[in-house]
């Protein structure tokens, strides 16, 4: 090895050093905030009715900004444990893990009377529990950005023999709804990290960019389809079976 190579596992040690130090923070700034709001409530309960207008509304956004903190803190420590709590790929049925998936969110469909499908699924070459993952993130995503008129979500997929980026066989899925879509600007910037295109939405802009590190830890890719005025499909890839 000479001089200028780099020292053997480098890079792992990197990511596992940036793991650690993610969890570390997570869970110290977690403790922190997880006080901060534990404290606003109580002061809400006990001295609310002795502070004015203004006074109420600070402990209101202390309140909420503790609350998006933890939110944010959480979606950084899932975005970390893509690769180190990921299991090794095998079949699996896309079919049987969006049905636990529309089970899992059962009440909100319900609360949102949406009708949520699918087409003929396949079974690709997966980590199942990180496809749930995706899949539930994706769904709620388009449980959010819903317009007033009823939200109609699909799940379909189409066999790619030559994807140009793989070397295998790949399926593309896409998650197609009709909300309330994202501007032009917006498509790419959706899968940063806390980078939130709708101020009237709960969230943090956490769930894609968890989305976008799933898929690419399964050797795929991801992207938004939209017009901006109305309906989204976030399409991403899988591989095939062997």
């Amino acid at each position: 090895m000479s001089a200028s190579d780099p020292p053997p596992n480098t890079a792992k040690s990197a990511e596992q050093s940036l793991q650690e130090l993610v969890y570390a923070v997570s869970h110290d700034l977690g403790a922190s905030a997880r006080a901060i709001k534990g404290f606003a409530d109580l002061l809400t309960r006990r001295y609310a009715e002795s502070l004015d207008a203004d006074g109420q509304n600070f402990l209101r956004l202390m309140s909420k900004g503790a609350t998006d903190l933890q939110a944010q803190l959480e979606g950084l420590l899932a975005y970390s444990r893509i690769e180190s709590r990921g299991q090794p790929l095998s079949p699996t049925n896309v079919a049987e893990v969006w049905q636990s998936v529309k089970a899992a969110t059962t009440a909100r469909i319900r609360e949102t009377a949406a009708i949520v499908g699918q087409d003929q699924l396949p079974i690709v070459q997966a980590d199942a529990k990180q496809l749930a993952q995706l899949l539930s993130e994706l769904l709620e995503n388009s449980l959010k950005f819903r317009r007033e008129e009823p939200l109609r979500v699909c799940l379909t997929a189409e066999r790619i023999d030559s994807a140009p980026t793989a070397s295998r066989a790949m399926w593309l899925l896409r998650l197609t709804d009709n909300g309330r879509g994202i501007a032009p600007q917006h498509l790419v910037r959706v899968f940063q990290m806390f980078q939130r295109c709708s101020s009237d939405v709960p969230g943090v802009g956490a769930g894609l960019a968890v989305a976008q590190r799933i898929v690419q830890r399964h050797g795929g890719t991801i992207w938004a389809e939209s017009t901006g005025v109305a309906g989204t499909s976030i399409c991403f890839m899988l591989p095939a079976v062997a």
